[in-house]
Formats: structure tokens, C-alpha cells, sequence
């Protein structure tokens, strides 16, 4: 009896860590391709991959550990079960796998937080609603805190352009931009892989104990999203960098600076940002800064629907799944 319920929890912990490398390789499919979309022929599209898979792989490794308690411990208190992380993680991985099949650029966050409420509220453990509340309210106010501060590295970047040589201009601007991209990745791992991360430890806490077994998870999980943006991130760079808006090249600087500084700022407080949000957050305040701009208000406004859809879908499908397994 006793081996039978050992085996069982460890083929539910195996079940925990494959679906978090699987999902980790989806939000390379999805969401990284954010990072190389609209890069005003500064890049090539190669050297952005290069840049993101370096930049994804430090800030995991350095910061990734800030997200740990973001879902276990802030958002869910009290104990909650391997089999319960089991179907919130599954639930995740699949309607994302879904999405981005679809092609469409939705958030890791809106994913894992509704399908985690979901499954929390049909089981014993706790919600925070002060928690929920507040990561609802960042996804709100993100997008628009990244388009002031926006705004305002593109009037920095502007009066510096001035204080230079034409010539200089372009091979200035392409090399911020490496720095740039490589820091977008960084938040990125630090942020939404950090978090994938915590539904490994915490399925088992004592991976966190076994240093090589967390590093075997690790390498795991960095392998999935590098392989997913190596193979697949390219497809999906043009629904954000063409189809939204129009950028110039100074404006595109601007815009993913300010991505990255936002989404590494949430980070430090352990809140699961939305990558998607805060880059077309981004985006829209280079593009309502000086000079023409096109914006595409019906792209945008399908984005943010579909946003709204997706985190109620997770939810939904995470309580039910939830109810039927673990109290039936």
C-alpha cells in the first residue's frame, strides 16, 4: 500500500515537471517572440535569438528565484496538494498550447493565474483575494505605467540623438539595441520562467533541498522555452512588431527598454506580469510620442479581449477539472 502511493506520487511529481518543461516551451513558442518582433532592421533576426536565449538563460538563473512564492504562498496560502499543482499546470499548458497554435500573443500570466484560481477555489486550500486583487490591478496598470516611462526614455534617447552625428545614429541606436534585447530576455526569464520554476519546487519541496535535482529541473525547463523560440518564435514576431503599430527606430529602443525595466521591477515584488500587456503597453507610448505613428486599434482591441476571455477560460476549466478529479 505503501509503495503503491509512493509510486503514484512520484509519476504526479514527473507529471508536474514534464508539463513545466512543456510549457516553458510554449512560452518560447508565444511570448518570446516579443522580444525580436519590430526591431527596425537594427538586427537580424538570428543575433536577436542569440541575444534572448543568453539574456532568458541569466535572468533565470540570478533573479528566477524572486518568483518562487509569487503562486505558492502570496496567491494560494495553506497547503495545497501535487495532484492540485498537477491539473493547474496541465490546464495551463494546454489552453497556452492552444493559443499559440492559433497564433495568438497571449500572456503566461493570465494563463497560470486563471487556472490556479480556478483550482484553488475547488479545493481546501486559501485564495488571497488582497494577492488577486493585486496582480489584477498590475495587469491594468502596467501597460500604462510602461507607456509614461516610455515616453520618457524616448525624450531622453531624442534630445541624445541631437547632441551627435547623423552618421552615428544608426550604429548607436544597433548597439543599445543588443543590450536592449538582452534584457528584455533577462526580466523575461527572471519573471515568467522563475515561475514555472516554483510549480516543480513546491509540487516536491524536497527538490529544493537536492541541489542536483532542482538543477536537473532547471535545465529542463530552460531547455523547453530555448527550443521553443529557436524553432517556433520567429512566426509570431510580426503579429506585435507589424500588424499593431508602426515604429521608428529610436522609437523601438524606447519601447522595449521600457518593457524590460517594468517587467524586472514587478519581478522584484513577486508578482507575475503580463509580458504581452507591458510590450504593447510599450509600444503604444512610442507610438503616441513625437512624430506619425500607425496604430491598429482593432488588432489592439481583439488583443485585450482576447486577454479577458483567456484568464475567465483558465479559470473555468481549472475549477472543473479540479471539482471533478479531486472531490468526486
Amino acid at each position: 500500500m505503501v509503495v503503491d502511493i509512493l509510486l503514484s506520487q512520484g509519476i504526479e511529481l514527473a507529471l508536474v515537471i514534464l508539463a513545466c518543461i512543456l510549457t516553458a516551451f510554449v512560452l518560447g513558442w508565444n511570448n518570446s517572440s516579443l522580444m525580436t518582433g519590430n526591431l527596425a532592421n537594427l538586427v537580424t533576426y538570428r543575433l536577436a535569438l542569440i541575444l534572448a536565449l543568453l539574456g532568458m538563460f541569466v535572468g533565470f538563473i540570478v533573479e528566477g528565484d524572486k518568483m518562487t512564492h509569487s503562486v505558492f504562498g502570496k496567491l494560494i496560502q495553506g497547503t495545497i496538494g501535487v495532484q492540485e499543482i498537477l491539473i493547474g499546470v496541465s490546464v495551463t499548458f494546454f489552453l497556452f498550447l492552444i493559443l499559440t497554435l492559433v497564433k495568438i500573443p497571449v500572456s503566461l500570466s493570465n494563463c497560470v493565474v486563471g487556472s490556479f484560481v480556478g483550482v484553488t477555489l475547488a479545493s481546501k486550500a486559501v485564495l488571497s483575494i488582497s494577492f488577486l486583487i493585486e496582480v489584477l490591478a498590475s495587469w491594468v496598470v502596467a501597460p500604462f505605467f510602461c507607456m509614461g516611462v516610455v515616453i520618457l526614455i524616448y525624450l531622453v534617447l531624442t534630445k541624445f540623438e541631437k547632441s551627435i552625428s547623423f552618421a552615428s545614429v544608426s550604429w548607436i541606436n544597433r548597439l543599445v539595441l543588443f543590450g536592449v534585447v538582452f534584457y528584455v530576455a533577462y526580466a523575461l526569464g527572471a519573471n515568467n520562467v522563475g515561475m514555472i520554476l516554483s510549480f516543480a519546487l513546491n509540487a516536491n519541496s524536497s527538490l529544493k533541498s537536492a541541489v542536483g535535482s532542482e538543477l536537473a529541473v532547471e535545465v529542463g525547463i530552460y531547455f523547453g522555452i530555448a527550443l521553443g523560440t529557436a524553432l517556433f518564435g520567429q512566426a509570431l514576431a510580426k503579429v506585435v512588431g507589424d500588424k499593431i503599430i508602426t515604429l521608428s527606430q529610436v522609437k523601438v529602443l524606447s519601447s522595449m527598454l521600457g518593457t524590460a525595466f517594468v517587467i524586472w521591477l514587478f519581478t522584484q515584488f513577486s508578482i507575475p506580469v503580463s509580458l504581452t500587456q507591458v510590450v504593447i503597453g510599450g509600444m503604444l507610448g512610442a507610438g503616441s510620442a513625437r512624430g506619425p505613428t500607425v496604430i491598429n486599434r482593432s488588432v489592439l482591441v481583439t488583443m485585450i479581449r482576447d486577454w479577458v476571455i483567456v484568464t475567465l477560460l483558465c479559470t473555468g476549466t481549472g475549477f472543473g477539472i479540479s471539482y471533478l478529479l479531486i472531490n468526486h
